[in-house]
């Protein structure tokens, strides 16, 4: 399964990250666009431009007609995903370019590349749902592969050709042990190096996400290529739900799963199915060439990922802290502040030892203190040292020292 993932980069990141060639040849960085104006749908400027600046989150809570309620959501780059958040999702541009032929006077729905990115919220919810989208987006975060072509839910959206690619740095597992204790782990896809770090250039004392741009059109790639870490590119599938009172619309995915490949069943039974290579990514996408039947052979379980352990405080959905990637050591728990506090005040203490205020002030006045008499040790010292002898006698001897005659009185 895949109920909690981390992504990390920034819009403009992101592009970099999924530059794809073209059928003309052409490197090209996909369009950015934030369906309806918002990411997830729902609310947001359109063709507004971002300042890059923060600011307060903004209450745009949807009131429906029937009473119901939802709350529009925005990318956010983080390392701690969860359903009901947004993720960045790539998308055919024939998608637009439907909505383009809808509607000819709308001339920001217009696409000229072959597939663009698109924040959707995670947990799908079905065009066809009447009421509070939020009630269902938790039970539709995953679709099981053998479930895909029955399930209403997920039949509609991929016999229409609404296939999509999810995109993190990685998902989190956990792997139960004998004991019921859950270790977590952070999966991403095989590279050169592993991904324990980001790009993440938000601050985590944010509160709410800064602005962006609503869109950003595509672009040549020119000069160096993108660097950094590959994503893990997962097959979902999308759908969009249209608010009863005509606002901008909701776009939700869902990520699909399959049963674990051998080398990954030991941590779950159970995995997404990873898109590996531009063809696989490609054939999923292009809806209009690759009919849905001959689609399913995509959904197959590869030998692609790596994974490291991680720490257990990722198991709460609001610890968003840069250590959820980070490899950890099993059977060596971290060290806590404190713990770290007193090793630096012991080592202090064991190179040397601390004077008291009148040794201090005999050493301002150039006095010097009487030592202790090295041919007089104190009886405590004298015990000790008898003991010491004892015992090594003991070891040349292979018993114990014969015990001295007690006075007769």
């Amino acid at each position: 399964m895949c109920g909690r993932t981390a992504c990390t980069l920034d819009p403009q990141d992101v592009r970099s990250a999924c530059a794809y060639t073209n059928r003309q040849g052409r490197r090209m960085r996909p369009r950015w666009r934030n369906p309806g104006g918002g990411a997830g749908g729902g609310g947001g400027n359109h063709g507004n431009k971002g300042t890059g600046q923060t600011s307060k989150q903004k209450d745009n809570t949807k009131q429906q007609s029937d009473g119901t309620q939802y709350t529009p959501k925005k990318y956010w780059p983080s390392y701690n995903l969860s359903p009901t958040q947004v993720m960045p999702v790539l998308v055919s541009s024939s998608h637009f370019d439907k909505q383009q032929n809808n509607n000819e006077s709308d001339t920001k729905t217009q696409s000229v590349g072959e597939r663009e990115l698109c924040p959707m919220q995670w947990g799908l919810v079905p065009s066809w749902h009447k009421g509070n989208p939020s009630t269902v987006a938790y039970k539709m975060n995953n679709c099981r592969s053998e479930g895909m072509t029955e399930k209403v839910s997920f039949k509609r959206p991929f016999e229409k050709g609404k296939r999509c690619v999810v995109l993190a740095d990685g998902f989190y597992e956990w792997k139960t042990g004998k004991d019921g204790t859950k270790q977590p782990y952070f999966i991403y896809l095989n590279q050169t190096t592993p991904v324990t770090d980001s790009q993440l250039r938000i601050d985590p004392d944010i509160t709410a996400p800064p602005e962006q741009d609503d869109m950003l059109e595509e672009e040549e790639v020119k000069g160096q290529e993108w660097t950094g870490h590959r994503l893990l590119t997962m097959a979902g599938l999308f759908d969009i739900w249209r608010p009863a009172d005509g606002s901008d619309p909701l776009y939700t995915f869902t990520v699909i799963t399959i049963e674990s490949h051998p080398s990954f069943s030991w941590l779950h039974h159970r995995m997404p199915a990873v898109l590996d290579g531009e063809d696989a990514i490609r054939n999923w996408l292009d809806y209009g060439t690759v009919p849905h039947k001959q689609a399913m052979s995509l959904i197959k379980a590869v030998d692609s990922l790596a994974w490291h352990p991680v720490t257990t405080q990722v198991g709460n959905s609001r610890y968003k802290e840069k250590n959820c990637v980070k490899p950890i050591e099993l059977g060596k728990p971290p060290k806590s502040a404190s713990s770290n506090l007193m090793s630096s005040w012991l080592s202090k203490g064991s190179t040397a030892s601390p004077k008291n205020s009148q040794e201090t002030a005999d050493e301002k006045r150039g006095k010097k203190r009487p030592q202790p008499s090295a041919s007089k040790p104190s009886p405590m010292m004298a015990w000790l040292k008898k003991a010491n002898s004892d015992e090594k006698l003991q070891k040349v001897t292979g018993g114990p020292p014969t015990p001295k005659k007690a006075k007769t009185l």
